[in-house]
């Protein structure tokens, strides 16, 4: 029988995989197995690719803290930020990434929250889509499991939501990471519809 291990982001406990290589994230290496069959069926059905980004953010924002500058952190809590709160799609989420760059010293460290004692995972998403071979379960489960973990940073992390704003405003208004963009349509019209967020 393989031993059992908590997960140190999401806290989800799984039986150790007996080959498995060391996670790449602040997760066990069970959890990062589940993280990989969901991007898997993702990108095994072009239409779940929609749900991916939401797959990647919501992922790097429940996998906070551990060695490192916690950058998937930062951009997973943006990229629910702007998909969460303001509807971007996740193209436009990916254009804004792009766009943020590499971190620099200014950019804020965000403190984990304590998990929950329940709260979903990406588990939830494997059970109710690859593991059932449903396409519309897939794309519920991604979508509650993001805002699960946005609620979660929301309650436990108060301000999280101005911070992250803060971090886009900072990037882009004082860096002129915009120069250069224009059009309405694809990375510029993503970063111009961010712009107007920003300034408003």
């Amino acid at each position: 029988m393989h031993r059992r291990t908590g997960c140190p982001g999401c806290g989800l406990v799984l039986p150790e995989p007996r080959l498995a290589e060391p996670p790449r994230l602040h997760a066990s290496a069970a959890c990062e197995a589940v993280l990989h069959e969901v991007l898997g069926f993702e990108f095994q059905h072009p239409v779940m690719l929609r749900f991916h980004q939401l797959t990647v953010d919501a992922y790097g924002a429940q996998h906070a803290a551990g060695p490192g500058p916690g950058v998937g952190v930062a951009y997973g809590l943006a990229g629910l930020w702007l998909a969460l709160e303001h509807g971007f799609s996740a193209e436009e989420v990916r254009a804004v990434h792009r766009r943020m760059g590499h971190p620099t010293p200014a950019w804020p460290v965000f403190a984990p929250p304590a998990p929950p004692q329940r709260w979903l995972t990406v588990l939830d998403v494997a059970e109710a889509g690859v593991r059932q071979h449903s396409d519309g379960g897939h794309a519920r489960a991604a979508a509650q499991w993001a805002e699960s973990v946005w609620s979660v940073w929301l309650e436990t992390s108060p301000g999280v939501d101005d911070a992250v704003e803060a971090l886009l405003r900072g990037i882009f208004l004082e860096t002129g990471r915009h120069e250069g963009l224009h059009g309405t349509i694809g990375p510029a019209g993503a970063v111009h519809r961010l712009l107007g967020l920003l300034e408003a």
